[in-house]
């Protein structure tokens, strides 16, 4: 088959259909994750009413709406049309997917964005999977098989610390990432939400809200003097 002819198949032939296949098995995953809660809300009776979804839901949106955008748009030059479903679909994309890629890439010497990057991408990806799954049930199982062979108060003291101690981890490299000045001015308008009058998780809503905008407005401000400098 000539590269003309390799180039129309996957125009006409694979992009269609890796995005059917990539579509359906999104939406195949996105039912699963909701099957748990429509369980519980409309088959114990455990719904909680719209305005507590709502106010949840603007919660997530205040931290991570702008990932929705921002992740797609950046990744996918690297992770291409396949690597971009399946990573979305497995998730850990910066932490795992892309280091994973980038090194796939680099070994069988691919330009970003060509058809053999996209190829390397698919399989280390599919490869990463693979692995994280092994590791992550081996761990599950010897984790659970310690956690019972240790004494009732070390057991205990492992299982109240360990959430505190991931997000405290999570908080840390966060803080590293963001600049000085950015962190804290999220931390100073999270209390000052959190002081204030406004109730429980909306007030987590608007607290992320604030902080994005204060960091962005501060940005812009002091990033506009060096933008309109002349020679």
């Amino acid at each position: 088959m000539t590269k003309q002819n390799l180039e129309t198949h996957y125009r006409t032939s694979f992009i269609p259909r890796a995005h059917r296949i990539g579509r359906i098995t999104l939406l195949i995953a996105m039912v699963i994750c909701l099957l748990p809660a429509l369980y519980l809300s409309f088959v114990l009776g455990a719904w909680p009413g719209a305005g507590v979804i709502l106010t949840g839901f603007l919660a997530v949106l205040a931290f991570v709406g702008i990932i929705w955008i921002v992740e797609p748009i950046s990744y996918f030059p690297v992770l291409g049309v396949c690597g971009t479903y399946m990573s979305f679909l497995s998730g850990n994309i910066g932490n795992m997917r892309m280091p994973v890629v980038i090194s796939c890439q680099q070994a069988v010497e691919a330009e970003t964005g060509s058809r053999k990057a996209e190829v390397a991408a698919v399989l280390g990806i599919a490869v990463s999977v693979l692995v994280n799954l092994v590791f992550l049930v081996a761990l599950v199982v010897i984790g659970r098989a310690l956690i019972d062979a240790m004494p009732a108060p070390m057991a205990v003291a492992v299982k109240e610390y360990t959430l505190p101690a991931l997000y405290g981890a999570v908080l840390v490299m966060f803080l590293n990432s963001a600049t000085r000045r950015n962190a804290l001015t999220g931390i100073l308008c999270g209390l000052a939400i959190f002081l204030s009058p406004i109730p429980g998780v909306l007030g987590t809503a608007v607290a992320g809200v604030l902080a994005i905008l204060v960091c962005f407005a501060t940005n812009r401000k002091t990033a506009r003097p060096a933008g309109g400098q002349t020679a």
